[in-house]
């Protein structure tokens, strides 16, 4: 498994013994992934020059693509890392959302230090442009996902006791049935074309 923008490692230590080989790359030099987490560890952008001596089962960018200038370039190097038979999973922000659409509606558009809007995105996504990338990408799209906005981010009381689980409830049913408005994020399954 390949982990593109491995943040703090997370993702490799919650998958550590289920693949042969797990890389992370990572820009961010101070992170350091957890002892065993990785097999191979690289700190530089996932824009950068990257190669590999192997093909990987599974690639997976999570958060990462909105914050390169040119996810496309990032996708087609993927395409190349990937098996024939491999799986790609992508999350993108949806822009779409409705928090966004009334934020919009009201006039701002202000830029976050986390979230949607997070001020280090360079691009912004909804659900069609995130599949047109993913496809562009040389991709074949198995399954896109949207996943539930957190509740506590309208309003926090939402994140607490007794509170948490109804909203929970209702934000996941919402983005079910409305993921394009409704969902946080999209998530993608895809194959290579």
């Amino acid at each position: 498994m390949l982990d593109l923008g491995a943040g703090a490692g997370h993702l490799g230590k919650a998958v550590a013994g289920h693949f042969s080989h797990v890389a992370g790359v990572e820009a961010d030099p101070s992170a350091r992934p957890p002892i065993g987490a990785y097999d191979e560890w690289v700190a530089a952008s996932v824009s950068g020059e990257l190669s590999w001596s192997r093909r990987f089962d599974v690639v997976v960018c999570a958060d990462v693509l909105e914050h390169v200038a040119d996810p496309e370039s990032v996708l087609a190097r993927v395409r190349e890392w990937i098996a024939p038979d491999g799986l790609l999973l992508v999350s993108l922000p949806n822009v779409a959302n409705v928090a966004v659409r009334i934020s919009l509606l009201a006039g701002r558009f202000e830029y976050a230090d986390a979230g949607i809007l997070d001020r280090t995105h360079l691009r912004f996504y909804t659900r069609r442009s995130a599949r047109r990338l993913v496809e562009g990408g040389g991709f074949r799209i198995r399954r896109v996902r949207a996943t539930p906005i957190p509740a506590e981010l309208p309003l926090p009381v939402l994140g607490r006791a007794p509170l948490r689980a109804p909203s929970r409830a209702l934000f996941s049913s919402a983005a079910r049935l409305w993921p394009a408005l409704f969902g946080y994020q999209f998530v993608i399954e895809a194959e290579p074309a």
